[in-house]
């Protein structure tokens, strides 16, 4: 197996994969059909094969029952889906994109690698970060590392700057968005926060543009309630295949149209660019208020902080209006190119963390600090380090009286999203009410934007037998209880919870992972067998 790495931006609606050449520059492996990004569809075949991007892309619109996209929306999620009789979660179904775009990649440079850097939305919370670790895994990949796509992308645009700059990345991909004020300067990028929604990309665009253009058809075309097209399976796949196309040609032109048929009526039904911005202009503005809201965050940790520069990645950003939305709202915002940057800063990073034996002399460990670091020719990247904050709040669950004999639970957040990693809190609690006998401190994760106490609202890191101390002496109300979190580099959270009178306590590591180890190799197996094909 080669020591080189591939960097892989693992994209909700689109992927692909880059390698550092021999000159030290990054540069974006084509698929078979000469495209630098391959779509995130796979189809399951009825002889038990698979076909991985615009084949698979294609045949959905005939047989979507057996084809699978934005599978990335459901990474780190209990989200069992059966294909030609067999099951596969989001991470098996993301293993065979994997390992279709390392196969394409091996096969187009007569390469033999293995070892690969995948990429993940910055507020990817600890349990989507390992599931995509997993499908790596069960790809049958050496993931040696996983890293939020700003920074992969802040990683190839400033690879050669050594003064240090204040970047915001706006990343508007297929399915994702999200906004990360960062510090960069050559070998160091340093995350200050970062802000998003899993759920918001072109997508969504493209949901608007549907609906669009079915609304003007069944105008022009007369039809009534009795005659919908939305209920027409075949009619709605074909639009939706055309409004991808129609939402392109709208980025460089005033309107666009389609050709429409549905039973005997036949339309060409027209879309103007203003009319396309007015019907999205709910979406682009919540892109607005995120992107202002990570700049306030930002700016509450360093006052003094100025954005240097502003910088569009993520396909969907090619649209006119996001840069127009930003410019009205004051910021000067730099293209980049779009889709590529992430996977060239994913292979960059992923070089720079391999050892080279033969750059470890004395000079050499000098200029880079590391004796295991890697030094990129052409690009002059020493082994890049990453300072990363935490990408969602993580608090227990308390309770407090609301009457008597009544208890209200809720959710106390010990960390905030956006702190800087790694770190250490503790709380003084205390036992509820007289002769309690047992006590329970559940770790949560924030679950949506913004953190809210309400325990349906988070999701369940550690929860049951392990965060339970049972057998305590007899206590009074207000005894305390010392509450201890701890959170990795990494992100991986551990919970302590001591009652002092007793001593007795617990420690429990948060759950990172919906797939036990025992899970991961069954799906190894399955996938292993697979034949993937583009």
């Amino acid at each position: 197996m080669s020591d080189k790495v591939y960097g892989i931006d693992l994209g909700t609606t689109y992927s692909a994969v880059a390698l550092v050449n021999e000159l030290g520059i990054p540069e974006i492996i084509k698929n078979f059909v000469g495209d630098d990004t391959t779509p995130s569809v796979v189809y399951f075949n009825d002889d038990g094969t698979v076909d991985v991007g615009s084949q698979a892309k294609q045949t959905q619109v005939s047989d979507p029952d057996n084809a699978c996209s934005l599978i990335k929306r459901h990474m780190g999620e209990e989200y069992p889906l059966e294909f030609q009789g067999q099951e596969y979660t989001p991470e098996s179904i993301s293993a065979l994109i994997l390992k279709e775009l390392v196969n394409n990649a091996n096969s187009q440079n007569g390469l033999d690698i293995n070892k690969a850097v995948i990429t993940v939305p910055a507020y990817f919370g600890t349990q989507e970060r390992q599931a995509t670790k997993q499908a790596g895994e069960i790809a049958g990949l050496d993931v040696v590392g996983i890293i939020p796509e700003p920074v992969a992308a802040a990683i190839s645009l400033c690879a050669r700057q050594e003064e240090e700059q204040t970047l915001l990345i706006f990343d508007l991909g297929g399915g994702t968005f999200d906004t990360t004020i960062l510090k960069t300067r050559a070998g160091n990028v340093e995350v200050i926060a970062i802000d998003g929604n899993r759920l918001l990309g072109g997508a969504d665009w493209d949901q608007c543009l549907e609906d669009l253009f079915l609304q003007r058809f069944i105008e022009q075309a007369g039809l009534d309630e009795d005659n919908d097209p939305s209920l027409d399976d075949d009619f709605m796949t074909e639009l939706r295949v055309a409004v991808e196309d129609a939402k392109k040609m709208l980025t460089v032109r005033a309107s666009t149209n389609l050709l429409l048929r549905f039973q005997d009526k036949k339309q060409r039904v027209e879309v103007t660019r203003e009319e396309f911005e007015a019907a999205t202009s709910h979406l682009v503005a919540q892109t607005i208020e995120i992107t202002r809201r990570v700049i306030e965050t930002a700016q509450e940790k360093f006052p003094n902080l100025h954005v240097d520069r502003y910088l569009l990645v993520g396909g969907s950003s090619r649209m006119p209006m996001i840069r127009e939305a930003l410019t009205e709202a004051g910021f000067n915002v730099e293209n980049t190119d779009f889709d590529l940057s992430v996977a060239k800063g994913a292979a960059i990073f992923g070089q720079g963390e391999l050892p080279t034996p033969e750059f470890s002399n004395a000079d050499a460990d000098a200029a880079s600090g590391d004796s295991g670091s890697k030094s990129l020719s052409g690009v002059g990247l020493r082994r890049t380090v990453v300072t990363n904050v935490l990408s969602r709040g993580l608090g227990v669950c308390l309770a407090r009286k609301v009457g008597k004999d009544e208890y209200d639970k809720y959710i106390y957040f010990l960390a905030h999203a956006n702190e800087t990693l790694p770190l250490s809190t503790t709380l003084d609690a205390g036992i509820l009410y007289d002769g309690q006998s047992k006590v329970s401190v559940d770790l949560y994760e924030q679950g949506g934007e913004t953190e809210t106490e309400e325990p349906e609202a988070n999701k369940a890191m550690v929860s049951g037998p392990s965060t339970t101390i049972t057998g305590l002496p007899y206590l009074h109300a207000h005894d305390p209880i010392d509450i201890t979190l701890e959170v990795s580099t990494e992100g991986v959270a551990t919970l302590v919870v001591v009652e002092p009178q007793s001593g007795k306590s617990f420690k429990a590591e948060a759950a990172v992972s919906v797939l036990t180890q025992e899970e991961v190799n069954k799906a190894k197996q399955q996938i292993a067998l697979i034949t993937t094909r583009s």
